[in-house]
């Protein structure tokens, strides 16, 4: 076999190449067009990341964008400092990353704010940091079977500083500006995307059901507060109620402030009596906020079974009825909106609320 034919063999196998992927025959122009086609893949990426206008959504975007676009076997956003705002972990459906090295290499890439890449056993985990205010409040983990390439990490470091900037413009769009806690215009989108992925039909040991449930709240008396101590005052006093919502409720728990002193919280799955017993505690908790000044602090609650709910405007409506029920007997109780239908003090009507949503 002569040189030309052997460099004619290559070239045509070459060529074939070429052409079954689609690319220009010369090595320049190949080379050229694979770096256009990965740019176009990676700024189609970022159109669809700012394209999103919800905290969740644009966490969901990037996970999933990731997790597409690299060898990876699990992509995640872990809560670091703000588990009011998102899930523990957000992962792709059917993907989980080991418990022990997920925390571990988290804490290592909160502490350190920058990227951490460490392997274990068969896999690479590298986290990149998420900051909010010079602190770390989520971290971008990946496990892969491969160490990342430099051009890799230079690239996810730049997609986490893209949602960084989104995630802080959303921050002040979908938070309560006094409390933290997630405002009106979050409750629509956070509490779908929620009960869209409801799996909580499971069964303790006694066999009762566990279920999402919507309860809102408000302050007994509130107003009286605000007219007899003053606004700065009664701005106090609803700091303290978040403080003790944060401090009551689980990190799966969402927290809103819908304004003055309502509060809204979609409890993660529970038995109705497991429910109770957190509601009760909360209950309690706010009891113990006073001072001199201060008569002792009463909440009223009113809630709703919200799983397998496909409108989470007709669940606050039903909530909001259990909470008026209690209002208008007696104030500081709890009251399940399924209770009062089947002691047929309330029915199951549609009427028109005056809670105004956006």
């Amino acid at each position: 076999m002569t040189a030309s034919s052997v460099q004619g063999r290559v070239h045509l196998q070459y060529n074939d190449a070429d052409e079954s992927n689609g690319l220009a025959s010369n090595p320049v122009e190949a080379a050229a067009e694979m770096v256009g086609r990965a740019s176009e893949a990676v700024l189609n990426s970022v159109v669809q990341l700012t394209g999103k206008r919800q905290i969740r959504a644009l966490g969901e975007s990037l996970v999933e964008t990731i997790h597409s676009s690299l060898d990876a076997t699990a992509v995640a956003f872990v809560a670091v400092n703000s588990p009011i705002h998102f899930p523990a972990c957000m992962f792709p459906k059917k993907n989980a990353l080991p418990e022990s090295s997920l925390l571990e290499c988290v804490q290592k890439c909160s502490r350190q704010k920058q990227v951490v890449s460490e392997r274990h056993d068969d896999s690479v985990l590298t986290a990149f940091p998420i900051m909010v205010n010079g602190n770390t409040v989520k971290v971008l983990l990946i496990k892969s079977i491969m160490e990342m390439s430099e051009h890799q990490i230079s690239l996810l470091t730049g997609f986490a500083r893209v949602y960084e900037n989104f995630l802080n413009v959303m921050l002040d769009m979908e938070t309560d500006s006094l409390t933290g806690l997630l405002n009106k215009k979050a409750y629509y989108s956070q509490v779908l995307a929620v009960l869209e992925d409801d799996d909580s039909a499971v069964c303790e040991q006694s066999g009762d059901p566990k279920f999402f449930w919507l309860v809102i709240f408000d302050v007994d008396k509130f107003k009286k507060i605000n007219d007899t101590f003053g606004h700065l005052y009664g701005d106090e006093i609803l700091l303290l109620v978040a403080n003790t919502m944060i401090k009551v409720f689980d990190d799966e728990d969402l927290l809103f402030r819908f304004g003055g002193d309502e509060f809204v919280v979609l409890l993660s799955p529970r038995t109705k009596e497991k429910a109770r017993e957190v509601l009760k505690q909360f209950q309690k908790e706010i009891a113990g906020i006073r001072n001199d000044k201060l008569w002792p602090v009463r909440c009223s609650i009113g809630g709703v079974n919200a799983s397998g709910a496909e409108n989470p405007t007709d669940l606050l409506v039903q909530a909001d009825r259990a909470l008026y029920y209690v209002k208008e007997n007696g104030r500081g109780k709890i009251a399940f909106y399924c209770d009062l239908l089947d002691d047929g003090v309330m029915t199951n009507e549609h009427f028109e609320d005056d809670i105004e949503l956006f």
